[in-house]
């Protein structure tokens, strides 16, 4: 079995010299990474000469795009994949024991799924994540830490053209994958260090302002809209939780004429007419401009 380890970054050079080396310890020949950087705070041709020095000989492919876009840069990653298992990872994590061996044993003790949402420590290791589950199967999911198989990522339509702060595009993802594609497994014995600084990465969650709340509510609406049947109306609560739990402002920003004006109504809005756009489906762009700014892809085997 052969694992394609995925990783988005945005102006994280700092983050990524921390996690590149962790990485390159457990790649082996059954193994390949693809960082997909989206940054546009350095040269991304210099950058390259330090990635090949942190991932030294191992298998890797290192593309560049200048769309920062987390969920497009999955689904552009995923076209370059040559594992059967798609394994996505943050910039900024700590690895706690070999994750390709952790995500592989899985697939390998239970060959009836599809994926495995895996877990992590939140800041700090008293501050543990783990997804959702209803009848065994993962409900949520995070994309600091989970994997899917090549083959069901790519019929499944791969990830929605969400916007930033991108939230909630992975729980999308999941709930979708459980509904038309099989069981998405519950890692909950998979941990990575999420470390989270406050730059926030392409979320930037460190600066919630009125553009934030735009941009999650948005992709908040457009998920529900994307919904079939009666599925549509019935979560809409769910939404209200999530929404009230995570995504309410601050009475300073809330009990303001400019998130009304600037983030609520627009939200739902533009959410309609995205959706007008798509045709009610779930994708829209699946691809980004992107260069191949360097690579030391290997010949293997994939058993």
């Amino acid at each position: 079995m052969f694992v394609s380890l995925v990783i988005p970054t945005y102006n994280r050079i700092e983050d990524l010299k921390k996690t590149l080396p962790q990485i390159s310890e457990i790649l082996n020949e059954k193994s390949e990474l693809i960082l997909y950087d989206q940054s546009d705070s350095y040269d991304p041709v210099q950058f390259s000469n330090q990635v090949r020095e942190l991932i030294g000989n191992k298998n890797y492919k290192y593309i560049h795009s200048t769309v920062p876009s987390v969920t497009l840069a999955w689904n552009t990653a995923a076209t370059f994949a040559s594992g059967e298992i798609l394994l996505f990872l943050d910039d900024d994590i700590d690895l706690i024991s070999d994750i390709i061996d952790d995500h592989k044993s899985y697939y390998e003790k239970h060959p009836d799924i599809i994926g495995v949402a895996g877990s992590y420590y939140a800041g700090a290791m008293d501050r543990p994540w783990i997804p959702g589950s209803k009848n065994g199967n993962a409900t949520t999911c995070a994309g600091v830490n989970m994997s899917i198989r090549t083959e069901t990522f790519r019929s499944a339509g791969t990830v929605s053209d969400y916007i930033k702060p991108f939230a909630p595009f992975d729980w999308e993802i999941a709930e979708y994958l459980n509904q038309h594609h099989g069981g998405l497994a519950v890692g909950d014995d998979i941990f990575v260090f999420h470390r989270a600084p406050a730059s926030g990465g392409c979320e930037n969650q460190a600066k919630r302002g009125i553009s934030w709340y735009y941009g999650c509510y948005f992709n908040h609406f457009l998920w529900l809209l994307s919904r079939k049947g009666f599925f549509k109306f019935s979560r809409i609560p769910r939404h209200f939780y999530w929404l009230f739990k995570y995504c309410l402002p601050s009475r300073d920003v809330l009990l303001t004429k400019d998130f009304f004006t600037r983030a609520l109504y627009p939200s739902l809005q533009d959410a309609f007419k995205k959706h007008r756009e798509n045709h009610g489906k779930r994708m829209s762009e699946q691809t980004v401009v992107y260069k191949v700014i360097s690579s030391n892809s290997l010949e293997n085997s994939k058993i």
